[in-house]
């Protein structure tokens, strides 16, 4: 309220700043992940998404102590150095790939992640409940 008053903003403060999507399952997360760890490529903050300082993709690689990351996250890169090096090369493929798909889950307000029969299932179980 003092921030609205002060200066003379109306309405949430952070309005659409976070944003919820329906993963059907794993492989689905990973490939949101590897989108989202792409992002400061794509925006020219970086070169190489493991410098950039705001990821915690080097948590998820085990590279730094987890201080975001929820540990059920960090389990689907695996535990083993062989599997965090291969999500690595996972994100890096990323680069050359047109992830132009993941940007659309941002653009709705119902965005679900998965396969067409997963997505129509969960549409049609929102609109019943809009009813």
């Amino acid at each position: 309220m003092y921030f609205n008053r002060s200066h003379k903003h109306f309405g949430p403060v952070f309005q659409n700043r976070f944003k919820s999507i329906l993963i059907e399952n794993d492989s689905y997360f990973l490939q949101l992940s590897q989108y989202i760890y792409l992002n400061p490529l794509k925006a020219g903050l970086t070169a190489d998404p493991l410098n950039y300082k705001y990821s915690s993709i080097r948590e998820a690689l085990g590279r730094e102590p987890l201080r975001f990351l929820d540990r059920d996250i960090v389990r689907l890169v695996g535990k083993t150095e062989s599997s965090k090096k291969a999500y690595e090369n996972f994100v890096v493929e990323g680069i050359s790939k047109d992830l132009s798909n993941m940007e659309k889950l941002f653009e709705n307000e119902e965005a679900i992640l998965g396969s067409a029969r997963f997505t129509t299932s969960a549409q049609k179980k929102y609109h019943r409940k809009q009813k």
